[in-house]
């Protein structure tokens, strides 16, 4: 069974990796306009990645594990 500070842990690591996720989404879709031939928004859809990074990155990288 998992204890507080484990789950404490996992916790911040999941909005690690939330936060990783939407810098490479929104990396991604920008190949992607300049290189797709697919008939989608890229660029929209890259700015609302982006848009989400930096709205949670400040929150993200203030996560400390408490003592």
């Amino acid at each position: 069974m998992a204890n507080l500070w484990e789950i404490e842990i996992l916790s911040i690591q999941v909005n690690q990796f939330a936060l990783a996720s939407h810098f490479f989404g929104g990396l991604w879709a920008l190949i992607q306009a300049k290189y797709s031939t697919l008939g989608f928004d890229f660029p929209e859809y890259a700015i609302v990645h982006f848009n989400k990074y930096f709205k949670m990155k400040p929150e993200v990288t203030a996560l400390k594990v408490s003592q």
